[in-house]
């Protein structure tokens, strides 16, 4: 009988307890261990309540000593990537870069401007992690790939997907309403997008009283001076927490997703999550021509619209042909449970890790391995056989 390769054992570092630490690591690493097809370790992770806890250096120590390659989340310090240098040299391992964002072209009005901003001292040390550090890097985007590409030769592309069992569970969007919801559903780096729509949102509530809109909380400001004759169709949404995000926005019951996007180098970037999101949650979308949501078959699984006059005909057909607004709801649905399903993709994932590890060795030779002496102490005792 021959020899089974062995799993490959994998550690996510998370560095952001939040959105991107879920999707980006914590979602795979659940996966990729419900299907047994790795070992995986991950460190806290808390669904965006509060800051995690950091391991020791004995823990960093004992999970370098266990792991075949490690996933680090990015997080623009020295002292990090530092830590990260110095345990892929000690231990001759391949440690990988993970990111989601093109953090070098964040526009004005997002928040994280404030600390990536032209030459901030943030991406200078992101472009020393990328070309001084890392073996290898994995992102959600071929945009992604392909700027970063300039940095670092060694990219792989890792789609965001969902976890289609978890949506799944909850059947709060097969609930029926009189009115007919539409909803500008997504976080506070967004609110440049909403000015593409808001006058056809506007018109659109002036003309059919029987539609509802709702919208994120912390963009009550850009709701102040709407029309008196629609603020009671406006319904705000209050934060809803990580862990809950699922079947809370199923909850709304929406009908119809609106995903305005501005074109530009940061937004090019960005995947196609919102639209995911959207779909599962049984809503039929209408999105901008904007990279992420290019993915959307016209006409078909969503409604692409640039000019404010196609966003108002996008939202008028939803609403008045309900059987057409129905069929985009389930051929979303249909694409993202076929295409984006993590439980379908996780193998996508640990091909590439396996990849990178593979290349590692033959290149760089085996990995080192200690033992341990007691008393916090270790000693190089042999050199790990190829996987």
């Amino acid at each position: 009988m021959k020899n089974q390769k062995k799993k490959l054992k994998i550690y996510m570092h998370v560095a952001e307890n939040s959105g991107v630490g879920y999707f980006r690591q914590y979602l795979p690493a659940m996966v990729l261990r419900d299907l047994g097809l790795a070992e995986v370790r991950i460190n806290d992770f808390r669904w965006g309540k509060g800051d995690h806890v950091q391991p020791t250096d004995e823990v960093f120590f004992e999970t370098c000593n266990w792991a075949d390659i490690i996933i680090a989340g990015r997080l623009d310090r020295p002292e990090y990537y530092s830590r990260w240098g110095a345990f892929k040299e000690f231990f001759n391992m391949p440690i990988v870069l993970e990111t989601d964002d093109n953090i070098h072209h964040v526009p004005t009005t997002n928040p994280g401007y404030q600390g990536y901003g032209p030459n901030s001292e943030s991406q200078q040390w992101n472009i020393k992690a990328m070309t001084d550090i890392f073996d290898a890097m994995t992102v959600t985007t071929n945009e992604l790939k392909d700027f970063y590409g300039k940095y670092h030769p060694r990219i792989y592309v890792l789609p965001n997907s969902l976890d289609v069992k978890e949506w799944e569970k909850h059947e709060y969007r097969k609930k029926k309403h009189k009115d007919i919801r539409m909803g500008f559903v997504c976080s506070g780096a967004h609110m440049d997008g909403f000015g593409i729509i808001q006058k056809p949102v506007y018109d659109i509530l002036k003309k059919h009283k029987n539609v509802t809109f709702y919208y994120p909380d912390m963009y009550w400001r850009l709701f102040e001076n709407a029309p008196k004759e629609i603020k009671g169709q406006l319904k705000n949404i209050m934060w809803i927490n990580l862990k809950s995000w699922p079947a809370k926005l199923q909850s709304y019951g929406i009908d119809i997703g609106l995903a305005p996007l501005r074109d530009n180098m940061f937004n090019r970037s960005k995947s196609n999550l919102r639209y995911l999101e959207y779909s599962l949650a049984g809503m039929a979308s209408v999105v901008s021509p904007v990279k992420p949501y290019l993915c959307v078959n016209d006409g078909v699984d969503g409604i692409i619209a640039k000019e404010q006059d196609d966003w108002f005909e996008a939202m008028d057909k939803l609403i008045t042909d309900e059987k057409y607004r129905k069929e985009l709801a389930k051929n979303s649905y249909d694409r993202v449970h076929k295409d984006f399903n993590m439980y379908e993709n996780a193998k996508i994932w640990v091909e590439a890790y396996q990849e990178i590890v593979d290349k590692f060795h033959s290149f760089y030779g085996p990995k080192k391995e200690f033992v341990s002496l007691g008393k916090g102490k270790y000693s190089q005792v042999t050199e790990s056989k190829d996987k």
